[in-house]
């Protein structure tokens, strides 16, 4: 499946970097010196069954990536609708949109720059 994780922090990244291992192509969207580090090193994921770089592709445009499966929304609450904006575009018809974020009322805000329902899921 390919996988678009929207906010390379620690939520978005251990998601992604568990999708990668299990087999799934998977793009990061992050920060500038985030996703130059993973480009360059893999991502460092740490977990009860060790430490471990992880190969994975990162950007920092979601404009950049190939139409996804499935996308983990994993922003802060205040950056929701411009996320949802930004990958507005770039979602296929029967893109999955899952939102982990805190907050009761992300999916909600992000469905609309989406033009889609988002599903809520607790982290």
């Amino acid at each position: 499946m390919k996988v678009v994780v929207m906010g390379a922090g620690a939520v978005g990244c251990y998601f992604g970097g568990l999708l990668a291992e299990a087999g799934h192509d998977v793009t990061l969207i992050g920060r500038p010196n985030h996703v130059e580090a993973i480009k360059a090193n893999g991502l460092l994921l740490e977990t009860k069954a060790g430490r471990r770089f992880i190969p994975l592709k990162a950007a920092i445009d979601p404009g950049a990536i190939e139409p996804p499966d499935l996308v983990l929304v994993c922003v802060k609450s205040a950056d929701t609708e411009a996320a949802g904006a930004a990958l507005a575009p770039r979602l296929k018809p029967d893109t999955a949109v899952l939102s982990l974020q805190n907050g009761v009322d992300n999916p909600q805000r992000l469905s609309g720059p989406i033009g889609r329902p988002a599903i809520g899921a607790v982290v």
